[in-house]
């Protein structure tokens, strides 16, 4: 079963109520903005970590914010050298997610999903779904909720 199939399987399977919206494939927050303006304002960008120890981190903030590395390698208790950045190909084949798609979820147990504190007041959101032709359109409580997740401090001041 695909990431994208597992999701929408935890969604259907816990009574979520979200929308899928198809398009073009997007792989970056630039893509977005061209091909699919009308995302960028509820845009929950996911970004995929490897921890030293063996776990995996998704982090999830609004689209255009950076995040806090120093911060990130807190939540996680270790130093900020042990948290690396995956490239596109290690997402794919480690995580299953496709690049454009990463959604944060946490759909095994060595992966942690932080969520920032400003996405709390966005109502929906759209994020990733698994595929990078597919967003999912879903109220962030009932995303903080399901995805196994927990809401920090994860933007940089000087976005």
């Amino acid at each position: 079963m695909t990431v994208y199939d597992q999701i929408l399987t935890l969604l259907q399977n816990k009574d979520v109520p979200f929308e899928l919206h198809e398009h073009v494939p997007v792989r970056t927050v630039a893509e977005v903005e061209e091909k699919l303006p009308f995302l960028l304002d509820k845009m929950l960008k996911t970004v995929a970590f490897r921890v030293k120890d063996g776990r995996y981190l998704l982090a999830g903030l609004r689209g255009h914010e950076r995040i806090d590395y120093r911060q990130l390698a807190l939540y996680c208790g270790v130093n900020r050298r042990a948290v690396f950045s995956m490239s596109p190909e290690a997402v794919e084949a480690e995580l299953g997610f496709e690049v454009g798609g990463v959604g944060p979820f946490a759909l095994r147990p060595e992966v942690i999903v932080l969520l920032d504190e400003q996405l709390a007041t966005m109502g929906t959101v759209y994020c990733g779904s698994g595929r990078n032709t597919a967003t999912l359109a879903i109220d962030i409580n009932d995303l903080l909720r399901i995805c196994g997740g927990e809401m920090v401090s994860l933007a940089r001041g000087d976005a």
